[in-house]
């Protein structure tokens, strides 16, 4: 290994170092100093040998310029001339020509004249002569532009001689210009002069004519060989002249350069610019021995030929006097740097002397220091502070001493504290780690390797002989931890197993963070604690178990649920329906019409019993939506308060409703679900209240938002210690009493909870209960409720207003015989045409033989259910007008939405109710009748109005109600009829009635002759 220099050699070569550099900036500065008074004469002297030039490159381009536009400007006077004179010479012709041969005719004339001047030529043979008639017939047509021919395209020949007969209709002579075009070529047209005079003796029109193109040309030649014969003097200016596309036309310089292109010229002259059209740049030019030469050159641009003039004068005298100057400043140059080398020579040896005498000095207190340094590695020392030669050393070696005191004592702390810290570690069954991500190598605990039962390795060992116990899966999560640390991460914890001694894998949780980066900030050292977490992972897998196995066993109360309500719901059917229709039997004795309704109320009672467990089951499961849509509250009040108060009435109790005055008009709730809740408080009150009074109380809260509803009576009251197991399922206050499955007060607290609110209860055991809940109230606008009862009556069903006499044709699918027969006799009073079927296949059969108007669906079926038969009728069969209504005792959601997707119309529950099926043939077998829709009003109300009618007497009102209740279409028609007759005075009310009555609507029915009941009675008070 290579020794290190010491100390005091690098403090000695710093001193020697560090002499020079003062000397070095200096004598940089001077150099630099001379090269930048070089650099500013420099260009002092090429501005001014510019400047003495520029006059004189600027007044020769000028006068070049004057002469070219003097030319240009001079062109059309010096062709008008010219033309002239040459047809003055051509009349002449004519006129000796005619002298000489008199008595020619007019005709031998003209040829001759047109052999004449056929062959006269001027300007250089590019001018010519030309002859028409006076008709404008051509004698001599003029020379064509493309060719040394007289034209020949009559079109052009005719349309010049009509412009010259134009031109001279009311004179004999005139100056003209004309452009000849050639159709059949792309090229610009040839402009034309010429000078025409009419001899009237020969009735001709005699012309001298040259083309333009032809006499520019002309010019343009006659303007170079001028420029280039004027002298030059290469020392003060060069002349030259470019074309547009930068060939030379002059070149004063080297005539030889003539016709090749001149280098830079295109791009300096695009820059030209200003009112002259100049500008002073700088061209770079080969000389004659074919180098490059920088030229300050002053060009114009001449814009009618598209010429570039200029001239330029070489810089050579100029770069003679530059390089004289550069060859001076180099000499000085070499005498400044010489001397910067002397005096740096001397100050370096000075330097060196005096720094081997303070290098002396200094190595003794050092070695003091290296001795100190060198013992303190081993036990606490201190150095003698007096035998160090500066004050600077004396106070090192007082910092040092007290470095070295306060070391001791750090290092008893920090014993004491790592013991601490690891009994610690032991008490919360924590084990340390250390991992040095630059090596790989992991330190753990002892205490890790006791819990597992292995011996402690004695020194670091791989993070890799980790996949010896590590569970095999859990191999990556170690690793990526270890990326994640290298990635800088932090805060990094994870989950793995290991195997201890016994075979058995463990648990264990780790986290850990980076604690020492190096100096680019990248992680080289991590440190953390690893815990056994075997039993809060088995307790959470027990946990996962039990979780799991209560989810199946919830959907195997659900299902067990479902398949009960199938099973009891099918005899109900048959029980119920044969009930109504025995009640329907007037036939039947008074006391078996009471042991039918008796047999009719058990069975509700047990519909109303399997309905409840059902909501139960749904509730738990989690199954329940709250669809909240605007309403009434007055609505909602008048429906409960039309259900309740006959039995609160039949009962001899009173009914009270307290609204509060400032109530919303309209509000967003669930209709559906408030109704059932309200309604089951209500008629537990009713139900266990013997006398006085039922309270329904109502009012809201702006400040917290909230719907309170409270429901009172004056019942027998709930015990304090049956209090809180009024709302468990299937806890009743007094189960001997047989009122009541127990389930009503459960399932009403569970739909409020759903809708946002809390439903609780405080009683008084003998003085009465109050049940009192809350939901969120949710206010809308007047025009908003109008908008959603528009929507609502624009998705109804039409309102059929037809007879039974009609006759549809109805198809009734049931596999059982019971079933089928209890729909056809409650269809008695409606159609005739009613068919049976006992599967999906004979429904079919029927179609295709006759269709349909409505087909009663049963959804379980053999062969084939009544999915399948739905979804062949609508989707194979196309017969989308039959309307399909699934009647089954099936409650499950999910079937029923795939029914409705399939095709079907509609479901009917079973047990099947006369009311509901009728309303079903109502809404669906209208189609020959007469179909209205309507939109009601703002205002709702449940049924019209009563004060404007006469009402019928009490007896009669009982009667009708009995009907009602049966579902007796044929009985109502004829108590209608018999009031009709007898009290013909009653008619709005009858009308109202059987307005009703046609549109199977029993439940508006029932709740109009209530009201009238209850009016009767007011009136009878």
């Amino acid at each position: 290994m290579r020794t290190k220099r010491s100390l005091v050699q690098i403090y000695l070569l710093s001193l020697v170092a560090l002499s020079a550099i003062p000397l070095a900036i200096f004598g940089y500065i001077w150099i630099a100093k001379e090269y930048e008074g070089y650099t500013e004469q420099s260009e002092a002297w090429r501005d001014t040998y510019v400047e003495s030039r520029r006059e004189l490159l600027r007044r020769e381009v000028g006068k070049a310029v004057e002469y070219l536009d003097y030319k240009h400007k001079h062109l059309n006077r010096r062709l008008y001339n010219d033309l002239r004179q040459q047809v003055a010479v051509g009349i002449t012709l004519v006129e000796d020509t005619r002298k000489e041969f008199v008595g020619e005719s007019k005709a031998e004339q003209l040829i001759r004249l047109r052999a004449t001047m056929a062959s006269l030529r001027f300007s250089d043979n590019k001018g010519f002569f030309f002859l028409f008639d006076d008709q404008g017939r051509a004698l001599l047509p003029p020379m064509d532009a493309a060719a040394e021919k007289r034209m020949t395209d009559r079109a052009t020949v005719a349309s010049f001689s009509s412009q010259i007969r134009a031109a001279l209709s009311n004179k004999t002579y005139d100056f003209l210009e004309y452009r000849f075009t050639d159709q059949n070529s792309d090229l610009t047209p040839e402009r034309n002069f010429s000078f025409v005079y009419y001899y009237k003796p020969l009735n001709i029109y005699m012309g001298a004519s040259i083309y333009l193109r032809d006499e520019l040309n002309r010019l343009k030649s006659e303007v170079i060989e001028r420029i280039a014969a004027v002298p030059i003097d290469p020392d003060n200016s060069i002349l030259f002249v470019v074309d547009k596309d930068g060939r030379q036309l002059v070149n004063a310089y080297d005539p030889s350069n003539v016709g090749s292109f001149m280098p830079d010229i295109v791009d300096v002259s695009a820059r030209v610019g200003g009112d002259e059209q100049s500008l002073f740049t700088e061209l770079s030019w080969l000389d004659r021995d074919g180098q490059k030469k920088p030229v300050i050159s002053y060009i114009r641009r001449f814009e009618p030929w598209g010429w570039v003039l200029g001239s330029g004068v070489f810089l050579d005298e100029l770069n003679v006097k530059l390089a004289d100057e550069r060859t001076a400043l180099q000499a000085r140059v070499k005498e400044h740097i010489l001397f910067i080398v002397v005096i740096a020579f001397v100050l370096m040896m000075f330097s060196a002397i005096a720094a081997r005498w303070l290098a002396r000095r200094s190595a003794a207190g050092f070695h003091i220091f290296q001795q100190f340094f060198a013992d303190a590695s081993k036990s606490s020392t201190a150095i003698e502070v007096t035998r160090l030669p500066f004050a600077e050393f004396q106070r090192l070696a007082e910092d040092a001493n007290y470095m070295v005191e306060q070391r001791t004592e750090t290092e008893r702390a920090l014993k004491l504290s790592e013991r601490r810290f690891q009994l610690a570690l032991d008490a919360a069954q924590n084990h340390l780690w250390d991992l040095d991500l630059q090596t790989g190598l992991v330190t753990v605990g002892e205490s890790f390797f006791r819990l597992l039962g292995y011996d402690a390795p004695f020194k670091p060992y791989p993070v890799g002989a980790f996949k010896n116990i590590a569970y095999g899966d859990d191999l990556q999560i170690i690793a990526s931890a270890v990326d994640s640390w290298l990635g800088l991460a932090t805060g990094n914890s994870v989950e793995f197993r290991v195997k201890d001694r016994a075979g058995n894998f463990r648990w264990i949780y780790s986290r850990g963070d980076v604690v020492e980066s190096n100096e680019n900030d990248q992680p080289i050292r991590a440190m953390g604690i690893m815990t056994d977490v075997t039993d809060r992972k088995r307790i959470e897998q027990e946990l996962v178990n039990a979780r799991i196995a209560a989810e199946d066993a919830l959907h195997a109360k659900s299902q067990f649920l479902s398949s009960v309500s199938h099973e009891l719901r099918t005899p109900l059917n048959g029980v119920l329906g044969y009930a109504q229709l025995l009640q329907r039997d007037t036939g039947i004795p008074v006391g078996s019409q009471e042991y039918l309704r008796a047999i009719e109320s058990c069975g509700k009672h047990l519909l109303t019993l399997i309905n409840d467990v059902l909501d139960l089951a749904k509730i738990e499961s989690g199954n329940i939506d709250i669809v909240c849509r605007p309403n009434k509250l007055d609505d909602i009040v008048s429906n409960v308060s039309d259900i309740v108060a006959h039995r609160a009435k039949s009962k001899g109790l009173e009914f009270v409703v307290d609204l509060d005055p400032n109530l919303p008009v309209q509000v967003q709730v669930d209709e559906v679900k408030l109704l059932q809740v309200l309604v089951n408080l209500l008629d537990n009150a009713v139900k266990f209240t013997s006398s006085g009074k039922v309270v329904l109380k109502l009012h809201a809260s702006p400040e917290t938002k909230q719907l309170m509803f409270s429901v009172t009576d004056s019942g027998m009251g709930i015990p304090q210690e049956k209090l809180r197991d009024v709302f468990e399922p299937f806890r009743q206050v007094n189960p001997q009493d047989g009122k009541g499955t127990g389930l009503g007060l459960s399932i009403c607290r569970r739909l409020v909870e759903a809708a946002g609110g809390n439903l609780n209860v405080s009683s008084e055991f003998g003085q009465g209960s109050c049940f009192y809940f809350d939901v969120p109230l949710l206010e809308i606008g007047a025009s908003e409720y109008i908008n959603e009862l528009a929507t609502e009556a624009a998705d109804r069903s039409p309102k059929l207003l037809a007879e039974t006499g009609q006759n549809p044709a109805i198809i009734v699918a049931d596999d059982v015989a019971v079933n089928r027969h209890v729909l056809l006799s409650m269809l008695e009073d409606v159609t005739t045409d009613v068919r049976e079927a006992v599967n999906g296949l004979e429904v079919i059969e029927h179609l295709k033989e006759r269709t349909a108007q409505l087909v009663l669906m049963d959804l379980r079926m053999p062969e084939m259910d009544g999915m399948e038969a739905t979804r062949v009728i609508k989707q194979e069969m196309g017969m989308k007008d039959v309307a399909i209504i699934m009647a089954s005792a099936t409650t499950d959601e999910e079937m029923m939405e795939e029914a409705v997707a399939v095709g079907c119309d509609g479901f009917l529950p079973k047990p099947v109710s006369i009311s509901d099926l009728l309303k079903i043939v109502a809404s669906t077998c209208g189609g020959q009748a007469h179909i209205t829709v309507a939109i009601p009003p703002p205002v709702v109300a449940n049924v019209v109005p009563l004060s404007d009618f006469v009402l019928p007497k009490d007896q009669d009102l009982q009667e009708l109600s009995a009907a009602v209740d049966l579902g007796d279409v044929t009985r109502l028609r004829e108590l209608l009829q018999q009031l009709r007759t007898f009290s013909p005075e009653c008619d709005g009310f009858i009308d109202e009635a059987e307005e009703y009555l046609g549109e199977f609507d029993f439940d508006k029915l029932a709740r109009l002759l209530v009201q009238a009941s209850h009016e009767t009675s007011v009136n009878d008070a």
